[in-house]
């Protein structure tokens, strides 16, 4: 590596410990997540058994929180610097 190279957020000292509270917080907010899903889970359970067909807002926000889930897992890993939303668009 270069002298010229800028080292990467992680690696810089100050980097490193504010990057592992926001992993604290992220893995907080990971667990809160997995519940709503399994809310929306069954929710649209619920609706699909009286309705005979899926709710399309419950299927579109679950298929986000999904996303959100896995760009928060790479995050987390150190697979990624992207952070998930807030920092980035909810997709």
């Amino acid at each position: 590596m270069d002298d010229d190279t800028p080292a990467p957020e992680f690696a810089r000292r100050d980097g490193i410990w504010l990057r592992g509270l926001w992993m604290v917080i992220l893995a907080i907010l990971f667990a809160v997540a997995e519940t709503v899903l399994l809310v929306c889970a069954v929710l649209q359970f619920g609706w699909m058994l009286f309705t005979k067909e899926r709710n399309r807002f419950i299927a579109d926000f679950g298929a986000n929180l999904g996303n959100w889930l896995s760009v928060t897992a790479r995050f987390q890993t150190g697979a990624s610097e992207e952070k998930p939303f807030p920092w980035t668009a909810w997709k």
